[in-house]
């Protein structure tokens, strides 16, 4: 009986020493397996932080960039600074300083001396010479590319832009930077002397006009001029007229209410042979001048020394708008060979709020839809008085017409500047003018067509 339990029990141990060893065998397979694969867990990200590191920062980049907007200050403080700050690999080198972007010859002889830019700076308008020429290319591939979002900017100059790019089998030929449109001017001074009421936001053409008749006079030997009404292209740009239509017809429908208001501004006693731009700025006997708002940044030093109001310009009782808007803008030409870097620099100067803002305290306005970046309209410039910002604000653009490639060509619309001339000398009736330009702008249409 003993010796059974005691074989029992000797059995029972080598079971635990068996037990035990295979315990001990499992410990240290695991003792080395646990840090192996420690090691490897830290070396793969070791890896990949050394990758990360050994990342190549951007490769240093030159655009060359055809500046038609800013002057030197400018272009320092409002586009190089802030863009070195955002894009430190990225130089732009602007030749010998601002272009003459709306010459055809100009950028004709840039392109054939082989030094074509990577960046247009200039107006929309000129899409008209920059796509022919090359200067432009389809920015829609780099809108989706990079996310933008259009409705963050200025309704009107969007709708504008869409209305541009078809016509150069583009879907966005350029992007804005700044709004440009017009406003009025007066002299204070000429309405204070001869004791009539300052001009009002969204005063009418023939509001307008009445004003003139009052301020138009001999005073002192010196001739007073009162309003100088603006261009027909621009008055007709109120209404949005298209002047040749999608089927290549001239078609001047419209343009009789515009003749009609110009010839009464234009031929009150006194107010003939007007040079407007000298009659306000240096004669200072012009009480009323309309004019771009760019080139009211332009003039600010003669502003300064002058008793000065700023209002909406005038409109049609019967299309309460201002004129169209005539925005500044960027393109990238075809054969630049940074295409994602000249978009960011674009896209970038139209989104970063601290371009705008600079941009618009220098007296332009910004593209986006920012009423805290509008009131900063001016500061820097001398212009940005409350009533001034107030014109700016209350300003409504005319929806822009249906372009077409030649309605603004010279040498198209010529026959209807003789029409204008005609009928304000009485040579021509109204009906007459326009008819005969009608006929003579069609084929001046179909010659550019080759018809």
């Amino acid at each position: 009986m003993a010796v059974a339990v005691i074989m029992v029990v000797e059995g029972f141990l080598l079971k635990v020493r068996r037990s035990l060893l295979r315990l001990a065998a499992f410990l240290a397979v695991a003792a080395v397996l646990l840090p192996a694969c420690s090691s490897s867990s830290t070396t793969k990200e070791e890896s990949k932080a050394g990758e990360a590191d050994k990342a190549a920062p951007p490769q240093p980049v030159t655009l060359k960039v055809m500046n038609g907007l800013f002057n030197e200050k400018d272009w320092q403080t409002i586009v190089v600074e802030p863009l070195k700050k955002k894009f430190p690999h990225i130089t732009l080198d602007q030749g010998s300083g601002i272009a003459r972007t709306a010459d055809q010859k100009f950028l004709e002889d840039t392109i054939a001396s082989g030094n074509t830019p990577d960046i247009v700076l200039s107006g929309v308008v000129q899409s008209q010479l920059m796509a022919p020429l090359g200067l432009a290319q389809d920015l829609a591939p780099f809108i989706k590319k990079y996310k933008i979002d259009m409705n963050a900017y200025d309704s009107t100059t969007v709708e504008t832009l869409k209305k541009y790019s078809p016509i150069y089998k583009m879907e966005t030929v350029t992007l804005p930077l700044y709004i440009n449109f017009k406003v009025m001017l007066y002299n204070k001074d000429l309405f204070d002397k001869f004791a009539v009421p300052y001009p009002k936001n969204h005063m009418t053409h023939d509001e307008a006009i009445e004003l003139s008749r009052k301020l138009t006079r001999t005073d002192g030997g010196i001739q007073y001029h009162g309003y100088g009404a603006d261009s027909y292209i621009n008055l007709g740009g109120q209404y949005s007229l298209s002047y040749i239509d999608k089927t290549n017809k001239v078609n001047l429908s419209g343009m009789e209410k515009v003749f009609e208001t110009l010839k009464a501004a234009w031929t009150i006693p006194g107010m003939q042979g007007v040079t407007t731009t000298k009659a306000f700025n240096n004669d200072k006997t012009l009480a009323m001048y309309t004019e771009w708002l760019a080139s009211v940044v332009q003039n600010a030093a003669v502003y300064k020394d002058m008793k000065w109001g700023m209002v909406t310009y005038p409109e049609f009782k019967d299309r309460p708008y201002q004129t169209e808007v005539d925005f500044h803008s960027s393109y990238i030409t075809k054969t630049t060979k940074y295409p994602d870097q000249a978009f960011e620099v674009i896209a970038w100067m139209m989104q970063s709020e601290e371009i705008q803002s600079l941009i618009t305290r220098s007296g332009k306005v910004t593209v986006l839809k920012n009423k805290d970046i509008t009131a900063l309209w001016g500061k820097d410039s001398g212009l940005g008085t409350e009533e001034a910002l107030k014109a700016i604000t209350e300003t409504k653009m005319a929806p822009p017409h249906d372009i077409h490639p030649l309605d603004r060509k010279g040498t198209v619309i010529a026959p209807l500047g003789q029409a204008y001339t005609d009928y304000i000398n009485g040579t021509k009736d109204l009906n007459v003018a326009l008819r005969d330009a009608t006929d003579a702008m069609q084929k001046a249409v179909n010659t550019e067509l080759g018809k």
